[in-house]
């Protein structure tokens, strides 16, 4: 998810997959997993450039109002012009948030979101062939 939102942050696109369902015109999917849907139990979820669909039903993107992912959780709140939420879970949702974000605001995060993220930097440990002076 961090190389990913590095790239659409630096002004670049997800990457679109092979369709494994039946696409609209000009329309790109880029990926499918299963999420935890509340109120529904486990769904599969499909990406695209226009619409994300969950198991039997679907949202188009630009029906959403307002993506609010949560710190340190893999779950994501989905406010809808209608005024209902979905909240999905599930380890690929940090990826869809910056994937539905890409589409629908040209950046990883919402407006007015503050990413928190805290990569470790790699630890160094001395070249072998360093020698003690004692």
């Amino acid at each position: 998810m961090s190389m990913l939102a590095s790239l659409v942050e630096r002004g670049g696109r997800p990457a679109a997959i092979t369709a494994t369902l039946p696409l609209r015109a000009g329309e790109k999917q880029y990926g499918w997993f299963p999420v935890h849907l509340t109120g529904a139990g486990r769904r599969l979820a499909v990406i695209t450039s226009s619409r994300l669909i969950l198991g039997d039903r679907e949202v188009p993107l630009r029906s959403l109002q307002r993506v609010r992912p949560q710190h340190g959780e893999w779950l994501l709140d989905l406010d809808t012009r209608d005024g209902g939420t979905l909240r999905i879970s599930g380890p690929w949702v940090p990826w869809l948030s910056v994937v539905i974000c890409a589409e629908l605001y040209g950046a990883a995060w919402p407006p007015g979101y503050a990413p928190v993220i805290a990569i470790p930097a790699p630890r160094r440990r001395p070249p072998a062939w360093t020698l003690s002076l004692r």
